[in-house]
């Protein structure tokens, strides 16, 4: 499994210290200190889009743990209030993860440089496959073909290059996402509802996949462009609901969590320096 830490390098740090001001509120839960970040899109933003975004970024920023967020627009500007410091969460406010759900049709050692990649590496994949360096940041691919992805070393798994089919599940096939601990395996993790058709589209896969032999039979969970976990599916996943594990934590996971429950933000959208 690749470590939750490369799976989310991929989330720019978009706030910097100077990039935030302290003010004072009366009505604030802490006493009145409160801090206010100002975002601007690309392209300008109004009317009904404006007030979209503006409750979309409240949202996220409630579940991402910030205390009373407030979003105010003024002139296509959008100002998140939010009680006390802001911290590492706000990097995760604007940035939209790419989920995927691929299944996994071939493996070899990340150390592994053969001229006679796998046969069940299709044929057009082989060149990268070969080449295919697990030191470099993870890029999302495009999600109707083949590609090819990394998983980083674990204590308990070595690192692995992963040829993938195209994508099965999407991201936005998610209707409900929470960070949850997970009793079995002592570690915190991600509980995914589907939507009505991404459920569908999860048992077909995971029906199809349950019949295939090693390593055909793993699933692989793809955020941002990185293997986050490649499970073995021993039988098909009915019930519409999933559960991604790994070593996050719960900052990570619950960050996570909420990226995925909430829809994509305006994209160009970024912080304003004062």
């Amino acid at each position: 499994m690749t470590s939750p830490i490369r799976a989310l390098a991929a989330v720019a740090a978009l706030l910097t210290a100077g990039l935030a001001v302290t003010a004072c509120d009366s009505g604030s839960p802490d006493g009145g200190k409160r801090t206010v970040v100002a975002f601007t899109a690309d392209s300008p933003l109004s009317g009904e889009a404006l007030k979209q975004a503006a409750e979309q970024l409240r949202h996220r920023a409630e579940l991402l743990g910030f205390k009373d967020p407030r979003v105010s627009t003024d002139g296509g500007t959008l100002s998140l209030s939010v009680a006390g410091a802001v911290d590492n969460r706000t990097e995760a406010l604007t940035h939209q993860v790419v989920l995927e759900f691929r299944p996994v049709l071939a493996t070899a050692p990340s150390s592994d440089s053969s001229t006679t990649p796998s046969s069940a590496v299709p044929p057009p994949l082989r060149p990268q496959f070969q080449a295919l360096d697990c030191t470099a940041p993870p890029r999302p691919a495009d999600p109707g073909t083949a590609t090819v992805a990394c998983s980083t070393a674990t204590a308990q798994e070595p690192a692995l290059k992963l040829a993938l089919g195209p994508v099965a599940v999407k991201g936005v096939d998610i209707a409900k996402s929470t960070a949850v601990f997970d009793d079995r395996s002592a570690k915190w993790g991600i509980d995914l509802t589907f939507t009505t058709a991404g459920a569908t589209d999860f048992t077909t896969l995971t029906t199809a996949l349950a019949t295939q032999p090693d390593p055909a039979n793993q699933l692989a969970i793809v955020i941002d462009g990185a293997v986050a976990s490649h499970p073995v599916v021993m039988q098909p996943i009915t019930g519409g609901q999933a559960l991604i594990t790994g070593s996050f934590t719960h900052d990570q996971a619950q960050t996570l969590a909420a990226q995925l429950a909430t829809p994509a933000l305006p994209a160009g959208l970024h912080p304003t320096t004062p």
